[in-house]
């Protein structure tokens, strides 16, 4: 790596931590690093093929074709890291659905948002990580087998262009788990071919999301979320309508199709909607005052705060917490 990510110092405060000794990030194996990984990562799910079982799996029927070796799952991995100077033996897909992190190939540094999934086929160099403030959740699938090129060819994945924009999530999780299902249970031939079954269903969702006829929509859907994700993290901002927009590239009045396109309703009633059922949140689960509340999600005058509490959930905020 000629330069370092982002969170290069989270990182190595991580690995310090766990007792590794290194002067530079890049004398540290991969191998030591994946270790570290697992350690780390306590709600991480993963499972990996032994060699031994791949190298059988691939003379089998079916199975020489496609193979999963590897699937798993982590959230909000801060200073989570892969090295792989000398690529990967087998095919890599990584899914992005929560957080932000980086993906480095060659000298080129890219930004992976939620939404996003970057591939790459094997023997390619890279790195990637976690963002240091904003650390990722994600899914990974890694694959190999006779096929398993050409499946990377028809999804048209190139190493110099790897990151791909999908918006049907909760197809591509729920295919994601029919295969975490088969790799979990007893690695019989049955259950590994059920596996490449489901892989290969992923696969399909993944080639029909990308070619579906909305997609030139995904990036501006992903600047709506990124501005719903805003005032979800800081219910108390006071933003006008053009103050939301400059945290995207859109112009307001297209924001604003955008935005009700998305949702159904205007920026500004998904917000008041989105406070109120903090304050909702708050009213059950804290013994704050309604003023305190107020003041949490926005709004310096508890009497104007009640009245558009009531306005929205249809009681004051005191009846609320009395039901």
């Amino acid at each position: 790596m000629t330069d370092y990510p982002r969170n290069i110092h989270a990182i190595e405060d991580r690995l310090r931590a766990a007792g590794i000794v290194f002067d530079r990030l890049e004398d540290v194996p991969p191998k030591v690093v994946r270790e570290v990984n697992r350690r780390d990562f306590p709600d991480m799910r993963s499972i990996e093929l032994p060699a031994k079982d791949i190298r059988n799996s691939l003379l089998q029927p079916l199975l020489r074709d496609l193979l999963v070796t590897r699937i798993g799952y982590h959230s909000r991995g801060a200073g989570h890291y892969i090295p792989r100077p000398e690529g990967s033996l087998d095919h890599v897909m990584i899914h992005c659905v929560d957080g932000e992190g980086w993906l480095r190939i060659a000298d080129r540094e890219t930004l992976i948002h939620p939404g996003q999934m970057f591939c790459l086929p094997a023997g390619v160099p890279h790195w990637y990580g976690s963002d240091a403030e904003n650390p990722w959740s994600i899914y990974w699938i890694h694959f190999t087998g006779r096929h398993a090129a050409e499946y990377c060819r028809w999804l048209g994945i190139r190493a110099e262009d790897p990151v791909i924009h999908l918006s049907q999530r909760e197809e591509l999780l729920a295919a994601f788990e029919e295969t975490w299902q088969c790799l979990r249970a007893v690695h019989t031939y049955d259950n590994l071919v059920r596996g490449s079954i489901g892989l290969i269903r992923f696969l399909g969702v993944v080639q029909r999301t990308m070619h579906a006829p909305e997609v030139h929509q995904r990036a501006v859907d992903r600047q709506i979320q990124e501005t719903i994700d805003f005032v979800s993290r800081n219910p108390a901002a006071e933003l006008s309508l053009t103050e939301l927009t400059q945290l995207t590239q859109l112009s307001v009045s297209r924001y604003t199709l955008a935005f009700r396109r998305a949702t159904g309703c205007s920026p500004m009633e998904y917000f008041n909607r989105l406070r109120m059922q903090r304050a909702c949140e708050m009213l059950r689960t804290t013994g704050e005052s309604v003023q305190d509340i107020g003041l949490k999600v926005g709004y310096n005058d508890p009497y104007y705060f009640s009245r558009a509490f009531k306005k929205i959930i249809g009681v004051s905020p005191n009846a609320y917490r009395k039901k």
